[in-house]
């Protein structure tokens, strides 16, 4: 009986764990990421692939540049500089240029260049260049 409750609390303790945040700090982040795709999906699936990238500078901003391939899209390249900082392991980045609005965005996977950022209820599916 004691075995059975001691494998259910490691158990119940090792799903915990599974979803914690992983906490960010500067050189985590500094320095250019591919945007892979973004998805409503903590997995991935039902994605939308991007042709973006965010730079990280160590002076608090953010450089993304957007490259749309659609021949009939309005723009064919976006560039936008926004603010961020690291907060409790947290990324707070401006939700667009010009705006006051900040969002919190939390690593929910990082392992060596790769990483998947969840901001608001998108998750990015990231490399580091």
């Amino acid at each position: 009986m004691r075995i059975t409750h001691l494998f259910t609390a490691v158990l119940l303790l090792v799903s915990a764990s599974a979803f914690a945040d992983v906490p960010l700090n500067q050189s985590d982040i500094l320095g250019t990421w591919q945007i892979d795709k973004e998805s409503l999906q903590s997995d991935g699936s039902k994605s939308r692939s991007l042709n973006s990238t965010w730079t990280f500078k160590s002076d608090g901003t953010i450089e993304g540049i957007s490259q749309e391939s659609d021949a009939h899209a309005r723009v064919e390249s976006l560039r936008a500089t926004l603010n961020y900082s690291l907060e409790d392991g947290k990324l707070l980045k401006q939700a667009a240029p010009g705006r006051s609005k900040i969002e919190t965005c939390v690593a929910i996977e990082k392992e060596n260049n790769r990483m998947v950022l969840k901001c608001q209820a998108i998750y990015f599916f990231m490399t580091k260049k």
